[in-house]
């Protein structure tokens, strides 16, 4: 296994600034003598780094074997566990995007754009059937009742709303404090 170039991603994104940078407060305080942030990143990296590298290497490959899914599908389990190896799975990521040249930045960019809307809209729709579920389960409920006569329908129109407000005026002492 050739692990030359897998070895090097992020290398320069945590290596301390050479002596000639000029310094600032935070090169100072990331560089320190005392622990850093950095040093925790670090010996995360080298914990993983067999797992890493066998990580980039079965996403360079343009074909996996039966036994190469199962380990990537076993590194990534890992990964739901563990936030460290999660954060330099993205790392080498963008390292094997960088590889590849799967993406541009304008594609991945549209790409994070559409995502989001899609989940804008997944969660809309989802707030949305849960509400008709309710609001249907209550107009069964008031139906059972005798308040109700409209269609099971899941919309809160006003024959729902006059229903409730039916109810609570029939049977004031039923309801918990703020409830409908």
């Amino acid at each position: 296994m050739n692990t030359e170039h897998v070895t090097a991603f992020g290398h320069d994104r945590l290596t301390p600034p050479s002596p000639d940078t000029a310094s600032t407060p935070l090169c100072d305080w990331l560089t320190g003598s005392d622990e850093s942030p950095l040093d925790g990143l670090m010996q995360s990296l080298r914990q993983h780094r067999t797992v890493l590298v066998d990580y980039c290497t079965l996403a360079l490959q343009p074909t996996l074997s039966v036994d190469d899914e199962d380990r990537l599908s076993n590194i990534l389990t890992q990964a739901v566990d563990n936030p460290l190896l999660s954060f330099w799975l993205d790392e080498a990521d963008c390292w094997v995007d960088e590889q590849l040249g799967v993406l541009s930045d304008e594609a991945l960019k549209q790409q994070q754009s559409k995502l989001k809307r899609l989940i804008g809209q997944t969660w809309v729709d989802t707030l949305w059937n849960d509400l008709q579920h309710r609001t249907k389960a209550l107009q069964s409920y008031l139906k059972r009742l005798g308040v109700y006569s409209g269609a099971i329908d899941g919309i809160m129109g006003p024959s729902t709303q006059h229903a409730i407000e039916s109810l609570k005026t029939a049977r004031p002492d039923d309801w918990p404090l703020g409830y409908l």
